[in-house]
């Protein structure tokens, strides 16, 4: 990267000013991401500008959109002083090949102020992690232009120059609306948070009978009518987090890892960064007879469900996403407030860790909602209020702990209420009983118009970090039951036909299966070679013990002595014995003082350190396993299904189900403005 010299700053701004639309600098050329694990500032390929959206950004005619343009001045010698910030810098707009025009005067809005900020970079791991090697200090500029749309669709480049040869240019591309060949009334989408081909693979054999290694039927969601692939990656990352890979899904725009519907800047204030639009706002502003449900087994304010109602740059601020639930953000459009959420999360709700103390139980009493804390008080109710469902502090207990080992739960102290009593395991309910529910209320209150559902099974994730493979099983089991019985309950109802079914995961761990394993041998051996002879693979890879006599569609042991050779291909050191740890989830690494995580000999399920060891791949601050850059599946049925197939990005997703919904097009009242220039919106 070259250096900016201090001459540059010296520039007069008429000078700066004249040179803004020349033909010189006035070309798009497509940049290349860098190289690199540190980059400056996600989707930043120019020496110094940013602009936000970043480059091939796309967007549904009148779709909402924040723009911010940075500016940063750095030397990369740290030892230098940091240059003065670029103050003297141009933004223009054109559509097509155009003429360039003033983006506060395409937009028809008044200048926003300039803000100031630094940050610093760290651009190497020398720099991260050598005594000497210092963060390189950015001087920011930057302005924000909010609430933006392009009502027509087409071609718009924007572009930053700051210096008489110095410019940056994005493009957008603004789609042209799709009808849908038979449009959805309604859209459910599940997600398998985490999930992988290769959990598909392994709840198929534990979960299903077989003979002569024929199975006799598959999952519930593969009689789906069709089947694609998505890619995960994030805009400045191999590997993406649940957070803006959700968010990929609900907004059509890729993102940064922990980032929540927006671009990320380089300021601290995780809430002002610029904001795309989510499509549970979309469908507010343009179906908002169409009723909205949430459910998730995790914290209520966990990435995946927070990426359909909040923008933030943190994933970790809950009280305030909480508060975006029924509040929004100010200035920007309606707030979605579903109605239905069904979750974990007590504490963002009432206690010491809401938003300014408040209770928002009550709050979201006030807005209508009728509230349940429970597994029986949701079963029992069959209004047609709003319905907010609140049954633990922190994440939901998972399927094992609900339904086998209820006893780990004694003494958690996690009551929904925040009392400090129990949420015990049998009173929480499953995602069944949260989806069946939802969907109950969704059909009363959205009638003729439908409904959008996200249903997440949150824990097949939070169980893969931690290599509890039976857990992360039955999580994904729970998950294909409760399709199939919303399948049942869509034909009962009469909503089967209308019903565009997705089922899909936000990113993949590692997680495959080679063969199995003699639990009971393994025990027994005392060498390295002993404990490897016990697993089988190729011909010795035979059936394992998993039964289900009784047809509910989860094994009837899940501790039999042939079980899967089953692992992820990252982690840190861990011992690995394939046993099922009955007094909750696994801690497969342990932080030492002196060498950082290191293998925990507590661990059950690596028989306490009797078991395999194997070496960790990870940095040394890891305790957990981390998620993988495969692509994960999308199974798709109903109306519109046939648009899911084949392989895409995880942005188009939102395209995609817009289509299906028919959401591309602005509504009757909607109407898009003009002005002698171009499209423009009226801040």
């Amino acid at each position: 990267m070259m250096v900016i010299q201090k001459a540059l700053f010296l520039l007069s701004f008429t000078t700066l000013v004249s040179s803004v639309f020349g033909a010189a600098s006035s070309d798009y050329q497509l940049k290349a991401d860098p190289e690199g694990q540190f980059p400056r500032l996600g989707a930043c390929p120019d020496p110094h500008a940013c602009i936000f959206p970043p480059d091939v950004s796309q967007f549904l005619p009148g779709s909402y959109f924040d723009l911010r343009v940075e500016l940063h001045a750095y030397d990369e010698d740290a030892s230098k002083p940091t240059p003065p910030p670029i103050d003297e810098f141009k933004t223009a707009v054109r559509r097509g090949n155009g003429k360039w025009v003033d983006i506060d005067r395409f937009f028809d809005l008044s200048t926003p102020p300039l803000e100031h900020w630094d940050f610093n970079w760290t651009n190497s791991i020398d720099a991260l992690y050598s005594d000497e090697h210092k963060p390189i200090n950015v001087a920011v500029s930057s302005r924000i232009y909010r609430k933006l749309k392009f009502d027509e669709p087409g071609t718009y480049d924007v572009r930053v120059q700051y210096s008489p040869k110095q410019s940056y240019t994005v493009r957008y591309d603004v789609v042209e609306p799709k009808r849908p060949k038979k449009k959805a009334k309604n859209v459910i989408l599940f997600i398998s948070d985490g999930g992988n081909t290769g959990m598909i693979t392994a709840t198929r054999a534990i979960a299903r009978k077989h003979t002569s290694g024929k199975f006799h039927n598959l999952l519930s969601f593969e009689d789906f009518d069709n089947l694609g692939m998505i890619i995960t990656n994030s805009v400045d990352s191999l590997t993406t987090d649940s957070a803006n890979s959700a968010s990929a899904y609900s907004t059509g725009h890729k993102s940064s890892v922990n980032a929540l519907g927006v671009y990320c800047d380089s300021s601290e204030d995780p809430f002002d960064d610029p904001k795309v639009e989510t499509i549970t706002e979309l469908i507010r502003r343009r179906q908002p007879k169409k009723a909205i449900g949430i459910v998730t087994t995790a914290n209520g304010a966990d990435a995946t469900p927070a990426a359909f109602v909040s923008h933030t740059r943190r994933r970790s601020t809950g009280a305030e996403i909480v508060d975006q639930i029924i509040n929004g953000v100010s200035n920007w459009t309606d707030p979605v407030v579903p109605d239905v959420w069904l979750s974990g999360g007590a504490e963002y709700f009432t206690g010491k860790q809401t938003l300014n103390g408040k209770n928002y139980y009550d709050e979201f009493r006030k807005r209508g909602y009728t509230t349940v804390f429970n597994k029986k008080d949701l079963a029992n109710y069959h209004d047609s209020d709003k319905l907010l469902g609140i049954f633990r502090k922190d994440n939901m207990d998972v399927w094992f702990e609900r339904n086998i080992f209820v006893n780990n739960t004694i003494g958690n102290k996690a009551a929904p209420d925040m009392s400090g009593k129990d949420a015990l395991g049998s009173d929480q309910p499953g995602l069944q009983d949260m989806t069946i529910k939802a969907l109950e209320t969704l059909k009363k209150r959205g009638g003729k118009d439908g409904f959008f559902l996200m249903s997440e099974a949150a824990s097949v994730d939070k169980q893969l970090h931690v290599f509890d493979f039976p857990r992360a099983w039955a999580e994904l089991i729970e998950l294909d039951v409760t399709i199939q019985k919303t399948v049942e309950w869509l034909k009962k109802n009469g909503e089967y036909d209308d019903t565009l079914i997705l089922f899909t995961a936000d990113h993949a761990h590692s997680f495959d299966v080679w063969g199995t394993v003699d639990r009971e041998r393994i025990k027994r051996e005392n060498t390295d070679k002993g404990k490897r002879s016990t697993i089988g693979v190729y011909e010795h890879s035979g059936w394992t013990g998993f039964t289900d006599a009784d047809g509910d569609g989860f094994p009837d042991d899940w501790a039999p002595r042939i079980t899967l050779a089953a692992g992820t291909n990252n982690g840190p050191d861990h011992y690995e014995a394939w046993q099922m740890s009955t007094t909750g989830s696994r801690k497969p690494g342990t932080k030492d003082p002196v060498h950082g995580v290191v293998a925990n000999i507590k661990d059950a399920a690596g028989n306490f350190g009797a078991g395999l060891k194997w070496n960790g791949n990870l940095p040394t601050d890891s305790s957990s396993g981390v998620h993988s850059m495969s692509d994960v599946y999308i199974y798709s049925n109903g109306p519109s299904s046939e648009l899911f197939g084949k392989t895409y990005e995880n942005w188009n997703l939102f395209f995609k189900i817009t289509q299906a919904m028919d959401l591309q097009r602005p509504r009757n009242g909607e109407k898009p403005h003009h002005d002698h220039h171009h499209s423009h919106h009226r801040h």
